[in-house]
């Protein structure tokens, strides 16, 4: 049985950013053939027409990656001020 008792926000901000940027370039792949194929938003939208037109492969998993970053660091704070009244978050390991 393993006690968490603290989580550092920044790493889990870093861990969360390669694994949301991870799946924004997944996104964008899907996006971005999707534009290839006709399927795309109008240049007149504006910023719109840059995330989900033939640039997502680009902006989506910049966007993801900066979202999950400040993610990770607010869900770590909070994580911290919630279980430091507490005595630790228990998890289970099988082996």
């Amino acid at each position: 049985m393993v006690i968490i008792k603290e989580i550092d926000p920044v790493a889990y901000g870093k861990i969360l950013a390669i694994l949301y940027g991870t799946m924004g370039l997944v996104f964008g792949l899907f996006t971005t053939s999707a534009a290839f194929m006709g399927f795309s938003m109008p240049d007149s939208l504006g910023i719109f027409s840059l995330i989900f037109g033939k640039w997502a492969v680009v902006s989506l998993p910049v966007f993801y990656g900066v979202s999950g970053y400040f993610i990770g660091l607010i869900t770590g704070t909070l994580y911290n001020a919630v279980v430091g009244s507490k005595k630790g978050f228990r998890v289970e390991f099988l082996r």
